[in-house]
């Protein structure tokens, strides 16, 4: 059995050396708007951000904003060789993980015992269904994730947070890149990120990101292709007014939705190729479309506007191989259903929002105030319900066919995949319109933070769930509390009380429409910069409380709302360069997540959330090597271990899932204008699963399995 006493000694050396009390300078508006210092030493990488991005609209610095935020920029990813979100991007914040079962369609983050809502350059993206496709690195300019409510962002999230994915916008400066990646299983992958000016005076700005990428997965009859189309131009009015245009576009292309293996035997029974899918089947594709217009004007040095226009249209379909249960003569045989699945979901959100600072005699106040409009729509089509011709496996000697459609037993293929009908539609659509307004209040040459916050939300929810339709409207304050203190100028403690508000569109077993989830947070953390700000670390504790929960049924895929959960935790964050060229990411969580009620199931009462895991610790280690004749040769190591897992679905008679530990390991060199990189992961060759869940009727076995060793080897240039 694994020990954890050996975790939470980052915890307890933090807080000893958070007691130095000195004076710290003024920090107004004006002050803030000054870029963030970019340190190019070679012994120095950018894994330690001080600012948050203006999407965030809150225009601190990390160390004094009252709540626990990690941010991670886009060379954390690239020393990982990660190459989208759904890629162990993850391993880089406490306590977060994703439920690793759509492919590349939705990231699905876990945090705090929740679904943590996504975010795009601070345009909400939580999806009404499955989504949003998840962003390629090619795109990534950093990613923030806030846990707990974030009141002063958006309107509607869980209670356990969220995170904001910061796209490539143009800099102003000339720079050029090239990068080539090729790996296992077939992995071949170019990118090219152009940044500069249209004119001499610098006015007309440009970026422009393409990337490619070809790859057949570790799966038999797996096969994963993606394009990405990314051009962004930034008009300068003045040094006071700007306005900026984004275009995304990406396409999927791939044969399995899930590395999702099943059997009647157990989880992790199969070998770690197996596949139920077959080469012949219609592979799914999936067209991304985000448009995105900023403009900002500062009417003085402490006052600025900034207004947001965003679009995204989104969809994918395809078909897949599907087992919803044993088969009563022979276990052995696995009996497939063929299902079409379709899914297309379109966003347009607005945003207005004023930053300014002024005084009240000895009290400065930091103002934030703004509007919010949002407008989601989701149209499913699928056969989930309908399909009914068998096409057997067999488990011990799978034999797989190069054509299909009429070669099942039984059922009528034509009559079971037509989609059209209103029994194989699920269209929803959700509208709100939130206003807000914070306060951050400054007392004692600002060494003391009050932040007051209110927010008013009206919305409403259209559902038409397979034939079941249901309208919703209401009308929530969520208000928000958050104290920081300044123990000296490199540490902070801080108290935060915030609550949220989820409005949500879908109909609960019963056949009523769905009640909002509401939540409250009570946060308490301590902040700390070391060695001037070479790194920092992070420990906050938490209780988390939601009521109306929500809980997808595991035999009819509906939801039902199980009623209220309470979750409680510690968290630990280090992030930096500890010492001359060893740079880190170290983080630890430990959630006790648990149903508190359930007025449907009070059976559940005491068990374990959704996918709740007890015990997540990551490491990462990066360091140049000393070695004068080889200047710029690198070394890497990390790991992963999350243990104490639960299940996808509520049990009370729970199976404990085995433990995922994960050893990756690396070497690379670089200079001014080369830079090369390779990565092995799962050094050790260990079968792991993540995501599990049983059917309704327990007999059989679901899980997504987990790479086995594989390798990536990057070749960069700058030009």
């Amino acid at each position: 059995m694994l020990q954890f006493k050996g975790l939470v000694t980052p915890l307890l050396i933090a807080a000893p050396f958070c007691l130095n009390a000195q004076t710290i300078s003024s920090d107004t508006l004006k002050l803030l708007k000054i870029d963030e210092i970019e340190i190019t030493s070679k012994y120095y990488k950018r894994y330690n951000p001080k600012q948050l991005s203006e999407a965030l609209r809150l225009e601190t610095s990390l160390l004094k904003a009252p709540q626990h935020i990690q941010v991670i920029n886009s060379e954390i990813f690239r020393d990982q060789a990660v190459l989208n979100l759904n890629e162990s991007a993850t391993r880089n914040v406490s306590g977060t993980f994703r439920e690793e079962l759509h492919n590349g369609i939705s990231p699905d983050i876990y945090s705090r015992g929740g679904y943590i809502s996504a975010q795009r350059n601070g345009v909400d993206m939580r999806p009404l269904g499955k989504g949003p496709i998840a962003d390629d690195l090619a795109i990534i300019e950093r990613v923030e994730f806030v846990k707990g409510p974030s009141g002063f962002m958006h309107a509607i999230s869980d209670p356990s947070g969220s995170y904001n994915i910061i796209t490539k916008k143009p800099t102003g400066e000339t720079k050029r890149s090239f990068d080539l990646l090729t790996g296992s299983f077939g992995l071949l992958r170019a990118a090219v990120d152009l940044d500069g000016q249209l004119d001499k005076s610098n006015k007309i700005q440009y970026r422009l990101n393409v990337m490619g990428m070809r790859s057949n997965g570790f799966l038999k009859y797996d096969r994963n292709n993606r394009l990405l189309f990314a051009p962004a131009l930034k008009y300068q009015f003045s040094e006071r007014t700007t306005i900026t245009a984004e275009y995304i576009y990406q396409q999927l292309n791939y044969l399995l939705l899930s590395e999702a293996q099943m059997s009647p035997y157990g989880y992790g029974t199969l070998p770690k190729d197996f596949t139920i899918t077959d080469p012949s089947i219609r592979p799914f594709v999936g067209n991304d479309h985000n448009a995105f217009l900023t403009f900002q004007h500062r009417f003085k040095s402490d006052w600025q506007l900034t207004t947001k226009l965003a679009y995204i249209h989104s969809g994918y379909n395809g078909t897949l191989f599907w087992v919803n249960g044993a088969n009563a003569q022979n276990k052995d045989i696995l009996d497939r259903n063929l299902v079409y699945d379709s899914n297309k979901y379109g966003i347009f959100s607005t945003q207005a929002y004023l930053n300014g600072y002024f005084k009240t005699g000895n009290v400065g106040h930091r103002i934030i105030t703004g509007i919010d409009v949002n407008n989601k729509s989701s149209r499913s089509w699928d056969t989930w319900g309908t399909a009914t011709t068998v096409y057997p496996l067999s488990i011990t000697n799978p034999q797989y066919s190069e054509t299909i459609l009429n070669t099942g037993i039984g059922g009528d293929f034509v009559s079971e995949n037509d989609f059209t009908s209103e029994g194989s539609k699920i269209h929803r659509q959700l509208f709100y319109v939130s206003a807000y307004a914070m306060d951050e209040l400054l007392f004692l040459d600002e060494k003391l933070r009050i932040s007051l916050g209110l927010r008013v939300t009206a919305s409403n929810g259209k559902t038409n769930d397979y034939g079941a339709k249901s309208n919703s409207e209401d009308v929530v304050l969520t208000p928000r509390l958050g104290i920081n203190y300044a123990l000296d100028q490199n540490t902070s403690l801080y108290f935060l009380h915030d609550q949220s508000y989820l409005p949500q569109a879908g109909i609960s077993v019963d056949g009523t429409a769905l009640k909002p989830l509401k939540g409250v947070n009570y946060e308490l953390g301590i902040k700390r910069d070391w060695m001037e700000g070479k790194w920092n670390t992070s420990v906050s504790v938490y209780h988390i409380e939601r009521n109306r929960l929500i809980t997808p049924d595991p035999v009819s895929n509906l939801i039902y709302q199980t009623g209220e959960s309470k979750s409680r935790g510690v968290e630990f964050d280090l992030k930096g360069r500890l010492a001359k060229g060893l740079n880190a990411v170290i983080n630890y969580a430990y959630t006790d997540s648990k149903i508190s009620a359930d007025e449907m199931k009070p059976e559940n009462i005491d068990m374990a959330t959704p996918n709740r895991v007890k015990h997540i610790h990551n490491t990462w280690l990066n360091y140049l090597l000393p070695i004068e004749r080889v200047k710029g040769l690198t070394v890497s190591l990390g790991y992963q271990l999350l243990a104490g897992r639960a299940e996808r679905f509520t049990s009370t008679n729970p199976i404990a899932l085995k433990d995922i530990f994960r050893l990756d390991a690396g070497a690379g060199w670089s200079n001014d204008k080369y830079r090369i990189n390779l990565i092995v992961n799962n050094l050790l060759n260990e079968k792991m699963y993540s995501t599990a869940w049983r059917n309704g009727s327990g007999n059989m076995y679901y899980w997504v399995q987990m790479a086995p060793i594989h390798a990536r080897l990057s070749l960069g240039i700058n030009l």
